[in-house]
């Protein structure tokens, strides 16, 4: 038998293991088989070849050959191995079915003769996800395969002979530039899918003609596991380093077993042979040549990886690197080797890499593997894409010059963006319902803002504050509470319905008229919900007076266990903070219906007592009623009244009587509305009288009220206002305050008398100072402060049971059922006593309720203190260098050196820091001066600038005579804290 000769070729090592000295072997020849043999092992093939050769069909070229004319020779360097003549007949009678079917009449016949002379069959139609990328290469005009084969680059030229590659796949790709370009859309849908299949049909044709000589005794190309190598000066390799295939030619030895190399960038460093992944085979190559397989490699087209996934997964089984090559390029030379190698590294989805005999193999992953594996794919590029976008809005935001030029929070919750607010508010707020999922996107979010690499809420919340998300001055308070400023959107539903459809009142036929009555109501300016007014009349007989206080009846409108009811259940109380309130009922009723409105007739429920002249009551009752208020007063009106009227009493000035006009006819009020105003004064002190004869305790502090506008909550310098109020310094704040615990001591008596279930208030009596120590002290806040060390916690509960600071037996806190829920509780019970139905809280469902208002106080409570401090302290930001005189109440914590102080003007309590040895008395005078002030934390810090009274005062006046004239004395250190 006459042996067929073999096309000597350079073999390759896909990995480091037996590099060896020497230079790169050729490959084996193939063992020889006669013409005849293999004739015979393929009669269908030639047969189909010709049957097909006339059935039509062309495949378009821009240039190049379209398919050889004659047969070619028996080397055949496109599929790399050496065929004999019959095979090559075989071979040349598919070219001439595809050079025939040109001249014919359409594409898909040349394709169906190509698969016809191999036996094989068309595919099935293209997946939709290819055809967008074909057509996209199409559309390009040159696809990078094009550039790769030699498409004008001639990238594939550097390591031998043009192929021929670059011709067949340029033509199925629609001819380079503007076949596919000049159809229509829907045209070039449809060429692009049948062109397609004419390419997997035909690399399907020559593939299997391949697997059938090989099948027949023929010789494929040498499996990478045989190939050996050296490396020298002047190979070209791909090293292994971070993980990252680095190309690199070999330049000189480093060592006895090292070498170094020159990368891409022209870096020159040194490499261990174990690092090598690569071995290209030829050489010596030099650094033009670096350059060029890059470039090379820089330039491949992916996607048609997917069509030689279908033809290796149709074959089952896996194919080394050079067999790839030939499948993709048609073509095993250096360059096509490398950019093969580079296509397979880079790819995830197509073809998983193992290792046979010591080579590198790569098997076809499954159909079901890779549809999974894309959309993982897909997922991966859409989340990065996003992450992109979310970065890219970020610097939009915070580049925008002013806050109206960013998005607000609703566009922000409404925008693309919406998980990823969501997530960092979540953070920002401490919401305990934040999964994992929600804290890795949180995360996420914060680091590709720039904003820390942990989870933290004060990194979010500032966050959201550059964004437009927050305002600048968020009440964060509230907020990580789970207080929101308005109520649900059910809840508002509930109420507007309740105004378009107002129940029948319940109570129709026994509501007291008492519209006859003037009725007083006096706040603060800023009040919105108005809840007790107060009217006065003769008592029957014409024996002492009788005073009304009248407060609103919400129960008129919602009952117990309605939503609404639940919706202020739920709340606890109106919470009232610096810029305004949020209220335990929506806005639309406790400003509306519930309320008492100037001028108009509302339903009450209306307190009536009897009071003696030492101000004692009897005669208790509380009635529904109907009520028109009169006068609607603040309480600088109401103190401006009766300031008049006192004036004008004593006689002290000759104008008191003018003035009393003027403020009457001022506020709407005229004489007979004064005087019922100073009889409720004069009652209002008697009242007092009667208690601290009984042994109240009263604790005469002022309070301070700090007001920002709630427009100014995004301001970089909002208006912020502190001053002092106190009831004990105003005559109507001490009116309202008596009157209310009137109202309370008469709600209480008529609860125990009838046995009733109702929120009793009660307080344990507290172990005060001894009586002298309390003399001692300056009357005012100094004893107030020192009263109130001692005071203890005061209790709710179904049973009557002593108030011993109000020295009450029985109270009931009865006069704000809008904004109290306990108060609304003695409102339901009360009603349905007075209407002889059962009552809707029985005592265990009191104290339950009373249990559970008591935690959520604190929590109310926490949240007004926390404002309070964080606008105190943004307040000495604003007026930073200001001084403010202060009164020092008495020792906080003695052994600490902590002192207690008031800052006069404001009426704020502080605690200080006082320098050891400072001679001070409660009731001595200074000048306090910040010396920090950090809003976020609500944390403030003072020093004592200097003492102006009292014994530490006469020190500094000491010290600063012996130190003579012209030296100022330095301020005391201390701190202040909020």
């Amino acid at each position: 038998m006459a042996a067929h000769p073999v096309a000597a070729r350079p073999t390759y090592r896909s990995h480091a293991g037996a590099l060896q000295g020497g230079r790169p072997t050729g490959g084996a020849a193939p063992p020889s088989r006669p013409a005849s043999a293999l004739a015979a092992a393929q009669p269908q093939a030639v047969s189909a070849a010709g049957a097909s050769a006339s059935a039509g069909g062309g495949i378009t070229s821009s240039g190049g050959n379209a398919g050889a004319a004659a047969p070619r020779a028996a080397v055949a360097p496109r599929y790399g191995w050496q065929m004999p003549a019959a095979l090559a007949a075989s071979r040349h009678g598919t070219t001439a079915a595809v050079a025939a079917a040109t001249t014919a009449s359409g594409a898909m016949g040349a394709a169906t003769a190509a698969v016809g002379a191999v036996g094989a069959k068309a595919p099935a139609a293209a997946d939709p996800g290819r055809q967008r990328r074909v057509a996209a290469a199409a559309g390009a005009g040159a696809s990078s395969f094009h550039n790769i084969a030699g498409g004008g680059s001639g990238a594939l030229t550097a390591g031998g002979s043009t192929r021929p590659f670059r011709n067949r796949h340029h033509s199925l790709l629609g001819g380079g530039h503007g076949s596919l370009q000049q159809q229509q859309p829907q045209q070039l849908q449809t060429q692009i899918q049948i062109q397609i299949q004419q390419h997997v049909a035909l690399a399907r044709a020559i593939y299997a003609a391949r697997l059938q000589w090989a099948a027949s005794g023929g010789q494929v190309l040498p499996a990478a596991s045989s190939a050996q190598g050296t490396l020298q000066v002047g190979s070209l390799v791909e090293f292994d380093k971070n993980d990252r295939g680095v190309l690199a030619l070999v330049v000189a030895p480093d060592g006895k077993k090292n070498w170094f190399v020159v990368d891409t960038s022209g870096r020159r460093q040194s490499m261990v042979p174990k690092q090598v992944t690569l071995l290209l085979p030829g050489g010596p190559y030099g650094e033009a040549d670096l350059a060029a397989f890059a470039a090379a490699a820089e330039g491949a087209d992916m996607s048609l990886l997917e069509i030689a996934w279908e033809i290796a997964l149709e074959g089952g089984s896996p194919l080394g690197l050079r067999d790839l090559a030939s499948l993709l390029f048609d073509d095993t030379s250096p360059t096509a080797t490398y950019v093969t190698h580079r296509m397979l590294r880079s790819d995830s989805l197509f073809f998983k890499q193992s290792t046979k005999g010591g080579a590198a193999v790569y098997t076809a992953r499954g159909a079901d593997e890779v549809a999974a594996l894309r959309r993982q794919q897909e997922a991966a590029e859409a989340a990065r894409q996003e992450a992109a976008g979310w970065k890219a809005a970020v610097a939009a935001a915070r580049g925008a010059k002013t806050r109206a030029a960013q998005p607000g929070a609703a566009e922000w919750a409404a925008g693309p963006y919406a998980a990823r607010i969501a997530a960092v508010k979540a953070v920002a707020l401490g919401s305990p319902r934040l999964d994992e999922a929600g804290t890795a996107l949180a995360l996420s979010s914060l680091q590709l803002a720039g904003a820390g690499a942990r989870a933290d809420p004060d990194a979010a919340a500032g966050l959201l504050t550059e964004l437009g998300v927050f305002r600048r001055h968020e009440p964060l308070a509230l907020l990580r509470r789970g207080i929101a400023e308005d109520h649900p959107a059910a809840t508002e539903r509930e109420a507007q319905a309740l105004l378009a459809y107002p129940p029948p009142d319940p109570d129709a036929d026994s509501r007291r008229d008492l519209t006859s009555l003037r009725v007083f109501t006096i706040d603060d300016a800023s009040t919105t919900e108005v809840d007790d007014g107060l009217s006065v009349e003769p008592a029957p007989g014409g024996s002492g007076i009788r005073i009304w206080i009248h407060v609103a009846d919400p129960t008129r409108w919602i009952a117990p266990g309605s939503g609404l009811d639940l919706a202020g259940r739920e709340r606890t109380r109106t919470l009232y903070l610096p810029w305004g309130s949020v209220p335990m009922f929506p806005r639309c009723l406790a400003e509306g219906p519930f309320s008492l409105r100037g001028g108009e007739v509302c339903d009450a429920m209306s307190v009536g007592v009897v009071l003696g002249r030492d101000g004692s009551l009897s005669q208790p009752i509380v009635t529904p009623s109907r009520v028109r208020v009169s006068h609607k007063l603040t309480y600088d009106q109401a103190d401006g009244l009766l300031a008049a009227a006192e004036a004008a009493e004593a006689g002290t000035a000759a104008e008191a009587a003018a003035e009393a006009g003027t403020a009457a006819a001022a506020d709407g009020c005229d004489a007979a509305a004064v005087a019922d105003l100073v009889e409720l004064r004069r009652a209002a002190v008697a009242r007092r009288a009667y208690r601290e004869a009984r042994g109240c305790i009263e604790i005469p502090l002022p309070e301070a009220k700090i007001h920002v506008p709630y427009a100014h909550l995004d301001r970089g310098r909002p208006s912020v206002s502190i001053r002092r109020i106190s009831q004990w310094e105003s005559a109507s704040r001490s009116l309202v305050a008596e009157m209310m615990i009137l109202a309370g001591e008469a709600v209480g008596a008529i609860g125990a008398e009838a046995s009733l279930p109702l929120p009793y208030r009660a307080q344990d009596a507290p172990d005060l100072p001894p009586a002298a120590t309390l003399a001692a002290l300056p009357d005012g806040p100094c004893r107030g402060f020192a009263l109130k060390r001692c005071m203890t916690r005061s209790s709710v509960a179904a049973e009557p049971a002593r108030h011993a600071s109000l020295a009450l037996d029985a109270y009931v806190q009865f006069t704000s059922p809008i904004r109290r829920y306990a108060d609304l509780v003695a409102h339901a019970n009360l009603k349905a006593w007075l209407r002889g139905q059962p009552l809707p809280y029985s005592a265990a469902a009191i104290d339950g309720l009373a249990g559970a208002a008591a935690e959520a106080g604190r929590e109310l409570g926490a949240a007004e203190r926390e404002s309070e401090s964080y606008w105190v302290a943004e307040y000495l930001r604003l007026n930073w260098g200001a001084e403010y005189p202060a009164m020092a109440l008495g020792w906080q914590r003695e052994e600490l050196s902590l002192a207690a102080f008031l800052l006069e003007e404001q009426g704020l309590e502080v605690v200080a820091k006082v320098p050891p040895g400072t001679a001070f008395a409660p009731g001595d005078r200074c000048v306090l001066a910040p010396s920090e002030a950090n809003p976020a934390t609500g944390f403030y810090r003072f020093y004592v600038a200097g003492w102006t009274s009292g014994g530490a005062a006469e020190e500094e006046e000491e010290e600063g005579a012996g130190e003579g004239e012209g030296e100022e004395g330095e301020g005391e250190e201390g701190e202040v804290q909020g």
